[in-house]
């Protein structure tokens, strides 16, 4: 995943060292993040972090309406965890699925705290399959 430098020390910079978790979305061009929104989520379900839906779909809105993409969906993680959780695989795999045909992959980065260290995971959707991976990052 190609992200900005500034985009990449915000993400670090917002996300909260300690529980409850939040996230955020990232957008773009041409395969570059260059957008972020912060999202603390709903506080609802103790530790974990559960997307502001309708607010972040307003967004993903406003930037297609300036010609930029959804590129995917950041959350943190604590006590040094660096993995997706089981239930991260199966919000991903739904996202996926729900997304345009168009849409072939997203990133979904994980900010680990209290190392403040960004793990990037792609998802990539092939037919009605939707693999996982571990992605380098390229801070420019």
């Amino acid at each position: 995943m190609w992200i900005s430098r500034a985009v990449f020390d915000e993400i670090l910079n917002n996300m909260p060292i300690i529980p409850p978790e939040a996230g955020g979305i990232i957008g773009g061009k041409e395969d570059k993040v260059i957008l972020w929104e912060y999202d603390e989520g709903h506080k609802k379900r103790g530790c974990m972090y559960r997307p502001n839906v309708n607010h972040l779909n307003k967004v993903i809105a406003s930037w297609c309406e300036k010609g930029y993409e959804f590129m995917g969906l950041v959350h943190v993680h604590f006590g040094g965890s660096r993995s997706l959780s089981e239930g991260d695989k199966r919000y991903i795999d739904r996202i996926m699925k729900a997304m345009p045909f168009y849409v072939e992959k997203l990133y979904f980065p994980l900010v680990v705290q209290p190392e403040k260290e960004m793990v990037v995971f792609q998802a990539i959707r092939n037919d009605k399959t939707v693999i996982i991976k571990q992605d380098n990052i390229l801070i420019k």
